[in-house]
């Protein structure tokens, strides 16, 4: 139960970060999108990195930490980012070395 509830953690984060990411996208190609979805994206992230920076030592030992999380949680997805499997000796048959997922 608890490595489910995991991996539904890490698909709602990876959704926020890419709604932020396309929030961005649009907010820099339509600089008048602000009024549009009511909220300043681009402003609201250079506040929380000068919050990070004006909190001195601590502000980067927080960013490391949140920094890590996020690498963490991409590295643990299992696949290693290509959605491929490698076999050992082709053992499965065929002397395919490697299967799809």
């Amino acid at each position: 139960m608890l490595e489910e509830t995991r991996k539904w953690m890490r698909q709602i984060l990876e959704l926020l970060l890419w709604l932020v990411a396309v929030l961005i996208l649009i907010q820099i190609l339509f600089p008048d999108a602000k009024a549009f979805f009511g909220m300043d994206v681009i402003g609201n992230l250079g506040e929380l990195v000068s919050k990070f920076g004006n909190a001195g030592l601590v502000g980067v030992i927080a960013a490391s930490i949140v920094a890590y999380y996020i690498v963490k949680n991409r590295d643990d997805s299992g696949d290693g980012g290509n959605g491929q499997q490698t076999g050992g000796s082709g053992s499965y048959g065929g002397g395919n070395d490697q299967q799809r997922l």
